[in-house]
């Protein structure tokens, strides 16, 4: 079948990476599992074949009769736009937590990313291909160009590891780029926030333009005086980039102005 260009389609094409990739899941008989644009099946048949219970999210109404076909009432196959579907209803459905292996479609990569991350008490475990730069994105360390918000907020979730790279030629048609699998498990040590939504808004707010200071960059959010209390109180020099912040200093951070 061939691949839709708009829908950003990149069918995978080896089995034994197919394989690979559901190893990686460590998929127990009957356990539920969502996977994120099936296509026509390769990796489907291998999460199938391990005793799973599978709900595959597919916007392409061109691949049910084909999944249908070959997988039958095996599969519960939903013909949806993933970041369109109503999360919290689709998750009440069945048991949870829920296990994630998916070749995500990379156009949505990081919207997706953020919802799992919205969800993540009911997703502990995933396995997921995402583009080489996106695998570098999640895993770089502060100070680094590629480390940011999607960075910080997974994060907080996961411990997020690159599996191993997969190459263009794996894919039909074949990509621009190189890709990568990444697991991400539930952390056991996820810190404390005072404040959840003010910490992302301290987030948000420090990375909103990259190439300013962590002082200019809060003013329009906490106004001139509550910034330089922060910055007083925080012991962190303002004078620094968003980037060069860990976890612990944007909690710290996110703390304080929840106190002031």
């Amino acid at each position: 079948m061939k691949a839709i260009k708009e829908l950003g389609q990149h069918f995978l094409n080896d089995p034994a990476l197919a394989a690979k990739i559901a190893d990686l899941g460590e998929i127990s008989p009957g356990e539920r599992i969502w996977e994120i644009g099936p296509g026509p099946g390769i990796l489907t048949n291998e999460i199938l074949s391990r005793g799973a219970t599978l709900e595959a999210f597919e916007l392409d109404k061109r691949m049910a009769s084909l999944l249908y076909e070959r997988f039958g009432g095996n599969l519960e196959l939903v013909i949806t736009d993933i970041l369109k579907l109503n999360w919290a209803e689709q998750i009440a459905t069945g048991s949870s937590p829920i296990k994630v292996i998916a070749n995500i479609p990379y156009q949505i990569t990081s919207p997706l990313l953020y919802m799992i991350q919205e969800h993540s008490e009911h997703f502990r475990h995933l396995v997921l291909m995402v583009q080489k730069e996106v695998a570098e994105r999640l895993s770089a360390k502060p100070g680094k160009k590629d480390y940011g918000p999607l960075t910080i907020k997974l994060g907080l979730c996961y411990e997020i590891h690159t599996a191993f790279m997969v190459g263009r030629e794996c894919f039909d048609p074949v990509p621009k780029v190189d890709s990568a699998v990444i697991t991400l498990r539930a952390r056991t040590d996820s810190p404390s926030i005072t404040n959840p939504h003010l910490f992302y808004k301290v987030l948000t707010a420090a990375f909103a333009h990259r190439r300013k200071t962590l002082r200019n960059n809060l003013i329009p959010l906490l106004g001139r005086d509550e910034m330089q209390s922060l910055e007083q109180k925080s012991d962190i020099d303002f004078n620094r980039r968003a980037e060069t912040l860990d976890e612990k200093e944007f909690i710290r951070l996110s703390d304080i102005v929840a106190e002031l």
